[in-house]
């Protein structure tokens, strides 16, 4: 018990370190690997729906395009509490490196897939996008923009250069519009793990 709590405060030393987008998302696919115990914002371990696409997101991540929110795309299947539920495939997160952000939008667009961008000043692709629907009705949505406000909330406990760097970065979601479908986004995405971060 003394050596995971050892370990987890280590972790938590290790995120206040990053100063930057591109530390913030290495320091995210550490975690993603299982490498890093901790997430600062996550808690220990990755949602378990997420694990067949966890090397991908640790792929991306690596490759600049910090991840905060994902999910497989499934068709409907019914919980636990009796209740139908659906996905889209999607993912959102933040982009500093324009290079990176280039290639992105343009995979993704020639995949089909739908792409919502924000910063302060502007934004692209629609406002949001339903992603889960629960009996046929919406129950959470992808790429709403994320005031600095929020953002300073959600990653509690990093640096304020860190925190400045996401601030600043751009927005990014990609939803595959096709109810389902969870064979299109992430290969599409992992056209991006031929670009080093440059920021």
């Amino acid at each position: 018990m003394l050596d995971t709590s050892l370990a987890r405060y280590r972790a938590r030393r290790v995120w206040r370190q990053a100063t930057t987008l591109t530390h913030l998302a290495h320091l995210t696919a550490t975690w993603l690997d299982g490498t890093l115990p901790t997430h600062i914002t996550y808690g220990t371990n990755p949602d378990p729906e997420t694990t067949g696409i966890t090397r991908t997101l640790a792929a991306i991540n690596r490759a600049g395009y910090l991840t905060t929110s994902s999910q497989p795309g499934h068709p409907p299947t019914v919980g636990h509490d009796g209740s139908v539920y659906e996905q889209r495939a999607a993912i959102t997160g933040h982009i500093a490196d324009p290079t990176l952000l280039h290639r992105l939008v343009d995979t993704a667009e020639r995949a089909g897939l739908t792409v919502i961008t924000h910063t302060a000043d502007t934004s692209t692709g629609p406002d949001w996008m339903i992603a889960t629907r629960q009996d046929g009705l919406p129950t959470a949505a992808f790429g709403e923009y994320v005031t600095p406000v929020q953002l300073r909330a959600d990653w509690h406990g990093i640096s304020d250069q860190a925190h400045a760097a996401v601030a600043a970065a751009i927005q990014v979601t990609v939803v595959d519009p096709v109810w389902g479908r969870n064979n299109m986004l992430w290969p599409a995405l992992t056209h991006l793990t031929a670009v080093p971060a440059t920021t």
